[in-house]
């Protein structure tokens, strides 16, 4: 048997853990990788990519010895139906082997026997841009009646549904190079209205990430498309020197706009200055960093900083300038594992780079679909999710055996 209706049968389901908040995506990924040690039966060892990840990922996990947020592993009982995993640690490493598994077994579907599983898979990904769009639509009301009156709850419901459209990001980029490599200019009119209704959706919902998302992932198909032969290092190494110089980076980009007297929008003014806290963090302890999660024990409220409170209403005096985690990957990268993690991660990215096929090689679809989902990724991991949220690297590996599952159908049957 395949390995291809399984992956099928798990897209299936990514639609409805969208609408759960894209809170679910991890156990998907943990039921679509376990079917790959019996169906699919994975290389060993594994390939160097994953060598280098897994790397990271330990580096991490080693680091829950000395973080402030250790709270041990787990936490209840699953017959009480309280179970939790409480380190971020074990989290991550699990998404990773998990990871792993899916992306290998993937990797072993052969050419032209993924039809049918390919068709299940687009289906999914337009019913959940279809919900996506009916949020934006309906969410208010919606979001009234499942959640009462109560505003704080409400938000809840809200952030449920940005996360619903930052998990279509993902696959928006598939949709719309499968459609668009489809034969005739009905087809490429219809890829570029998805794009453009997504767009209009996104700013509905005032998703500033995912907007962001749909500008690099255009962005990435115009770099595959004028550098058919490196465009894919182009990207990925470009995304390495991003995560090796980031306190850098984004301390000169924060100052330069200071002085040019530059006035960000308030999510990314806040953000900007979580991230100068962050940098703090990143140089106070510069090799091995505070350890995974730290950045949840940063106390650090608005009151200690009275430039920046004089800027915002007196109830921000008490918010913490850094809420939970500073919406940037790379750096919380920086300041939790240090320059180790940082160089491991940035490896990780290089050999992707040289180990992924010249852009030139490939079908379009796959060409492209590959290509924005480089540019979602790093915008939602510039702007949006703490680095060791397993549910979002869950989605991000779905949809990367999402694509090699649409390269495994056949050109004849596009």
């Amino acid at each position: 048997m395949s390995y291809a209706p399984i992956l099928a049968a798990a897209f299936v389901l990514w639609p409805v853990m969208g609408l759960l908040g894209a809170q679910g995506y991890g156990p998907l990924l943990a039921l679509a990788a376990l079917p790959a040690l019996a169906l699919a039966r994975p290389k060993m060892p594994p390939a160097s990519y994953a060598l280098m990840a897994l790397a990271f990922v330990a580096w991490a996990a080693i680091s829950e010895i000395w973080s402030p947020a250790s709270r041990g592993l787990i936490s209840g009982n699953l017959l009480e139906g309280n179970f939790a995993i409480r380190a971020s640690s074990v989290r991550i490493v699990l998404t990773a082997l998990f990871g792993s598994l899916a992306v290998a077994g993937a990797l072993r579907i052969a050419t032209g026997t993924a039809q049918m599983s390919t068709r299940v898979m687009l289906g999914a990904f337009a019913v959940q841009g279809l919900l996506v769009a009916a949020s934006a639509v309906f969410g208010g009301p919606v979001v009234a009646m499942i959640y009462g009156p109560d505003a704080m709850e409400q938000a809840k419901g809200f952030q449920n549904i940005g996360r619903n459209a930052n998990a279509f990001m993902l696959v928006l980029p598939i949709l719309a190079a499968y459609l668009a490599a489809r034969p005739g200019w009905r087809w490429k009119a219809v890829a570029g209205g998805v794009v453009l209704a997504s767009v209009v959706v996104v700013v509905q919902e005032d998703s500033q990430s995912a907007l962001i998302g749909v500008v690099f992932m255009l962005m990435a198909w115009t770099i595959v498309w004028l550098i058919p032969r490196t465009g894919y290092r182009w990207l990925i190494c470009l995304m390495a020197g991003y995560v090796a110089s980031a306190p850098v980076l984004i301390g000169f980009a924060i100052n330069l706009m200071r002085q040019a007297g530059i006035s960000l929008p308030g999510s990314f003014q806040s953000r900007a200055w979580s991230w100068e806290v962050v940098i703090g963090k990143a140089v106070e302890k510069p090799l091995f960093g505070h350890g995974i999660a730290a950045s949840k024990t940063w106390r650090e409220t608005y009151a200690d900083h009275p430039a920046w409170l004089a800027q915002l209403p007196g109830f921000w005096a008490d918010y913490p300038v850094v809420p939970g985690h500073p919406h940037n990957m790379a750096l919380q990268i920086w300041a939790e594992t240090g320059v180790v993690g940082a160089v491991l991660a940035g490896l990780t990215l290089v050999v992707i780079a040289f180990r992924l096929p010249t852009p030139q090689s490939l079908r379009p679809d796959v060409r492209y679909a590959i290509a924005g989902l480089v540019g979602v990724v790093a915008s939602l991991f510039s702007f949006s999710y703490n680095v060791w949220n397993d549910s979002f690297w869950a989605s991000v590996i779905l949809a990367a055996g999402a694509i090699i599952l649409l390269s495994r159908r056949t050109r004849a049957s596009i």
